[in-house]
């Protein structure tokens, strides 16, 4: 396959990439719509128990943090200190541990402990890519 060189070719790709990303997330939501309807309980639909949500959730995910490569270096914000970025992971373990603990009603401690420690996991490294590309920006 050969190499795409020109500005409006490339643009043009971009947005037929974007697309086709919206027009394939559009049908799996209106298939999830339509399984919880024929159901009826829209909710059921809407569980990792549903491959076609599993995928519809791993192709959001996917987006947010590619678009971050863009999104940041626009921003033009400062680079986070260390102590910031430990700061706000504690506070986020123990929110989301704590929220989570509530959730199960107190009854699930170390489930608790164990989903808070992978949903701060996942939020502080997003955090800590989005601050490598504002440093690598300033160079």
């Amino acid at each position: 396959m050969r190499k795409i060189r020109d500005e409006r070719l490339i643009l043009q790709n971009f947005k037929n990439i974007r697309t086709t990303l919206l027009i394939e997330n559009s049908v799996i939501l209106l298939i999830l719509l339509w399984q919880g309807w024929q159901k009826s309980d829209l909710l059921h639909a809407f569980t990792y128990d549903n491959p076609l949500f599993l995928v519809l959730m791993i192709a959001v995910f996917t987006m947010i943090v590619l678009s971050l490569n863009v999104s940041t270096p626009i921003e033009d914000k400062p680079k986070r200190s260390w102590r910031y970025l430990g700061v706000s992971a504690l506070i986020e373990l123990v929110g989301f541990s704590v929220g989570f603990y509530l959730l199960t009603a107190g009854h699930h401690p170390f489930i608790s402990l164990l989903a808070g420690v992978v949903l701060t996991a996942i939020t502080s490294g997003i955090m800590l890519y989005s601050n490598h590309l504002r440093s690598r920006g300033e160079q």
